[in-house]
């Protein structure tokens, strides 16, 4: 089987409620965003555009609001400073008396289309925050956790998913605004972003949803135009990378994974694809140096552990195959494939007791993931034999 190519995306793991709301300080070093005010909040981004041979005008700008929103939360504040009013305006975006917003991780929309919708992820509820506080004001810019990754699959595709979140304050009195209570989102783990890369980041998402939606042609087009907003960004390469591999442009979407590798030679995710890439081209050799090379270098998506664990169990190496099984639970405790493939491992140890403990794991997650659905199969029929039987399959 074909390991699946990796896409990043910021659509957060924010949970939506009244009582979620609440901000920490910022370490004053955190600096480079805008902390300053001018009559169009939005002037320092349309001149770095241009500067890159874009027009402005041509391109959708997400943050921007209308004349009716900015006088919807003027009529939703009553505080006069700065951190009052950022609590008033949250809690009018969030609360079901006001604005009501849900959370929806699968379009990343600008600031009008979550205010007429209710809908967003973090990025385009981001969006919304910062265009609605720099209306009133307040200093406001993005800032990114650099220490939340959270890895799911999507058909044949692994999604690695960040978090955005808004920060304001001056140099002396910064600070981050969380959205939910979600484990690792310390404000020491915090990157103030520019305006420039908050834009990247949403054309990144809309290439990616437009992939997972089939529309080849759009989704480069979206990941052309991230790359040429902040070509520093390297998952804005990744991805576009992908939309040009499966639009049958490889030479392409090497290039676009050489570049983020170069951008950032952390970004394992390059690599990953590079060799799903050689695979296809029949270079078995190079794609099996680039995933000793991901298990070198530290690599965190439990989908390549599950990889590895599967070529040492083909190989007869069970020992090391369970070590690589562990390894992805590791990274992917959530995942019903990491939870059956520890099943797998203990039913070919002739552990059937642990290898049915995994598989009701994995059920309670996914009862129709492939890995699931195969450690079911395998253990069918012994039940009854040497141990308890085998839980229903419940489908939804």
């Amino acid at each position: 089987m074909l390991a699946p190519e990796v896409i990043g995306i910021t659509i957060g793991l924010l949970s939506f409620g009244p009582q979620l709301v609440s901000s920490e300080p910022l370490r004053s070093d955190l600096a480079g965003a805008p902390l300053t005010q001018s009559t169009d909040p939005w002037e320092r981004v349309r001149r770095e555009l241009r500067e890159r041979g874009l027009d402005p005008d041509e391109i959708v700008l997400p943050g921007t609001v209308t004349e009716e929103m900015e006088s919807w939360a003027r009529s939703q504040i009553s505080a006069d400073t700065p951190r009052e009013i950022a609590d008033e305006l949250l809690s009018a975006l969030i609360d079901p008396e006001g604005l009501g917003l849900e959370y929806s991780s699968g379009f990343t929309g600008t600031a009008v289309e979550v205010f007429e919708t209710r809908k967003a992820n973090c990025l385009a509820f981001t969006h919304l925050y910062v265009g609605l506080s720099r209306a009133l004001g307040l200093p406001t810019f993005y800032v990114y956790w650099n220490r939340i990754e959270r890895y799911r699959r999507d058909k044949d595709l692994v999604v690695v998913s960040g978090h955005i979140s808004a920060g304001q304050g001056s140099l002396n009195d910064l600070m981050v605004l969380r959205f939910g209570a979600v484990a690792g989102m310390e404000a020491r783990g915090v990157r103030p972003i520019s305006d420039l890369n908050a834009l990247a980041r949403h054309y990144s998402n809309r290439s990616v949803e437009l992939l997972s939606r089939g529309d080849l042609d759009a989704a480069v087009q979206s990941g052309e135009l991230a790359i040429r907003i902040d070509p520093w960004l390297a998952d804005a390469w990744v991805n576009l990378g992908v939309a040009r591999r499966r639009a049958d442009d490889w030479a392409g979407a090497e290039k676009a994974y050489l570049k983020a590798s170069e951008v950032s030679p952390d970004n394992l995710s390059a690599y990953q694809n590079l060799r799903v890439l050689f695979i296809l081209r029949g270079d078995q050799d190079a794609a099996d140096r680039l995933l000793i090379l991901l298990e070198r270098r530290g690599c965190r998506d439990p989908f390549v552990y599950l990889e590895l664990g599967d070529e040492s169990l083909a190989a007869g190496s069970v020992e090391e195959a369970g070590r690589y099984y562990r390894r992805a639970y590791k990274h992917g405790p959530e995942l019903a494939e990491t939870r059956a493939a520890r099943g797998i491992w203990y039913l070919e140890q002739g552990g059937m007791g642990k290898a049915r403990k995994w598989l009701r794991r994995a059920q309670s997650i996914d009862t129709d993931e492939t890995r699931t659905r195969e450690l079911e199969r395998r253990l069918r029929p012994m039940a009854g034999n040497n141990g308890p039987a085998l839980p229903s399959r419940q489908r939804g």
